[in-house]
């Protein structure tokens, strides 16, 4: 019987085999499984629909897409490093450096052929943010005054900027995306600043921003 199926398989056309492919892809696409877990990861809807539509559109042009046995370990590689892309700021910037070698390796299917690839990311992950965690709390004082000056409150400022960058790492300890770089969290820490009644729409904006990118800087400098 075996040998009767390799002779089938080898009897299917390439063509076939690609069409086949690109079915099963679709189905990936479309498992809401597969778009919970974009979305947990993104820590937005929108965010999670536009990588999962990019990785679709990524996977779909790979000439030998017939050719990759573990398909969904390929779909979520490729899904995380979308997400990445597509979020571009703050904690991505962080994950980023992680992901580069995968990226370097140009997700070579034969590498995301085992089942435990998406569990040694996660393992990687977790140990690179303990190490920069650790590091963070010992370098408190100079982080700190590392950040820039920007509100009235200076020190409270710059509290919330580290206090973002201590909850990006803890989350990245546990495997799991943070909100900790989203504006709703900010207006929460530092209220008076980034919803400081009477303040223009635009000038609350343009302080989440930076605020993000002070954070983004933050993590950076321990990576360095």
């Amino acid at each position: 019987m075996r040998a009767t199926g390799v002779a089938h398989m080898e009897s299917i056309e390439p063509v076939d085999r690609l069409a086949d492919a690109r079915c099963r892809l679709l189905e990936l696409w479309q498992d809401p499984q597969v778009r919970g877990y974009a979305r947990r990861c993104a820590g937005d809807h929108e965010v999670a629909d536009d990588a999962l539509q990019s990785t679709y559109y990524a996977m779909a042009r790979l000439k030998h897409l017939a050719e990759i046995e573990n398909m969904k370990a390929y779909f979520y590689q490729v899904l995380r490093r979308e997400i990445v892309r597509e979020r571009g700021e703050l904690g991505a910037a962080l994950i980023e450096d992680f992901a580069r070698e995968a990226d370097d390796r140009q997700l070579d299917a034969r590498a995301l052929d085992g089942p435990s690839a998406g569990f040694e990311d996660d393992l990687c992950t977790s140990v690179q943010c303990w190490y920069l965690h650790k590091q963070l709390l010992a370098e408190r004082d100079k982080l700190l005054a590392s950040v820039p000056g920007r509100s009235p409150n200076n020190v409270r400022y710059r509290e919330v900027v580290y206090a973002a960058a201590e909850a990006i790492l803890s989350a990245g300890m546990r495997g799991e995306p943070s909100e900790a770089d989203s504006i709703e969290a900010f207006r929460v820490s530092y209220a008076e600043y980034f919803a400081q009644p009477g303040a223009a729409v635009n000038t609350c904006h343009q302080r989440f921003v930076r605020a993000r990118a002070d954070v983004r800087a933050l993590l950076q400098a321990l990576g360095s």
